[in-house]
């Protein structure tokens, strides 16, 4: 076993991890040896964090995902910037482990912030969750978490994972007994592109599942990402474009012209990203206006090389007090390509349409409320017959 401190060899895993900071990706190379002889190490914890499992859940991919929640009280860190890697250990019933990592940047805290306090003394929380793809079966799951001090807190669970009665009919996409980071099949897309005709642009709201949550967590990223992979799978496209937002910040935060496998891992790691992020207080200001929405869709119709098709894909946001129509757009009203919505709403009630279900419906558009991943596999394949017809 290396005695080597984490601290010391710290730089060398940090390194491993610069590409893909934002992300659990898989380790290979040295970094498995000193993060395995550091899961080994039988130390108390000394990193006042607490980890909480995520059970695993059916995503919209069709894998089961997992994962954890690492929850920092964010005086610990006593307003300086550090470095807090998370390691996720998973080893499936007589197999052999899967080590997963990734590093988070912990930022400086604004005196403003502190008020004049103490930076040690803040009790606000820091909040970091991961997620990873496993198949039915039994496993081990360890979480480490060490900052940039090697101090170090840690946790272990067994998981057992089994498709329910509705989900037994379901094609899982992933192996018994395998583990997969949430962006294992990235390759796929690349492979895929260029097998149709139709040009595609995506526009995703980057949003939390619950609309009063403001970070993204890792089961938020799971459903955006799962969700998007399935849609370009089924779909007969010639070339995407994809277009990340997000309504409560007001912002643009993804953009990418021919949208490929490497560009999915990049899309992971900017909403990764937004899982720490802070909201502006203009963003606060005009969360309910529409021109972001607007210039958003009114800059895709002005396109020369406009879609064929304009999908819109996300979570239920709040509902409007007041609606947004196709008057507002600055451009033209004719000569449109078709809209679609695919509005995740996990809720039993759907009483009230959101901003994006307003300005589908007055695109002469077409919205699928969707609550599993069989309704979004049903909805593709909707729209796809209404593309046909076209």
């Amino acid at each position: 076993m290396l005695k080597t401190p984490f601290f010391v060899a710290a730089p060398l895993i940090w390194g491993c991890l610069a590409s893909t900071t934002t992300a659990q990706s898989p380790l290979t190379g040295l970094p498995v040896q000193l993060v395995t002889a550091a899961f080994d190490r039988n130390t108390p914890n000394s990193l006042k964090c607490s980890v909480e499992q995520w059970r695993p859940v059916l995503d919209f991919a069709f894998r089961f995902a997992a994962g954890y929640i690492v929850r920092c009280r964010l005086g610990i860190f006593e307003g300086q910037e550090r470095i807090l890697g998370v390691f996720a250990r998973v080893t499936p019933a007589g197999k052999p482990p899967t080590l997963l990592g990734e590093r988070a940047q912990i930022p400086q805290v604004d005196p403003r912030v502190a008020g004049g306090r103490n930076p040690s003394k803040l009790n606000s929380t820091l909040t970091l969750s991961g997620a990873f793809a496993v198949g039915v079966g039994d496993y081990l799951v360890e979480i480490l978490a060490v900052d940039d001090r090697d101090r170090t807190v840690r946790k272990r669970w067994r998981l057992h994972v089994a498709a329910n009665r509705p989900q037994r009919n379901v094609p899982l996409a992933i192996a018994p007994l395998t583990v997969e980071p949430l962006t294992g099949h990235a390759s796929e897309l690349a492979a895929a592109s260029g097998k149709g005709k139709v040009r595609l642009t995506v526009l995703l709201d980057a949003a939390p599942i619950n609309p009063y949550q403001s970070e993204l967590h890792a089961w938020d990223r799971s459903f955006l990402l799962g969700s998007l992979y399935s849609l370009l799978r089924e779909m007969p496209y010639r070339a995407v474009r994809l277009v990340a937002f997000n309504l409560e910040q007001q912002r643009e935060i993804f953009r990418r012209e021919g949208f490929d496998g490497a560009a999915f891992l990049n899309l992971a790691e900017a909403l990764r990203s937004m899982e720490t992020a802070t909201i502006s207080i203009q963003a606060l200001k005009n969360r309910n206006s529409p021109v972001f929405l607007i210039d958003l869709v009114s800059r895709e119709l002005a396109d020369s090389e406009s879609a064929d098709a304009v999908v819109f894909l996300g979570p239920s946001s709040r509902p409007r007090d007041d609606p947004i129509g196709s008057d507002l757009l600055h451009t033209r009203n004719t000569g449109r390509p078709p809209f679609f919505y695919f509005e995740y709403s996990p809720w039993p009630e759907h009483p009230f349409p959101d901003a994006l279900e307003q300005l589908t419906k007055s695109l002469d558009g077409k919205t699928y409320v969707i609550r599993s991943p069989q309704d979004l596999g049903q909805s593709i394949q909707k729209m796809l017959t209404q593309l046909k017809q076209k």
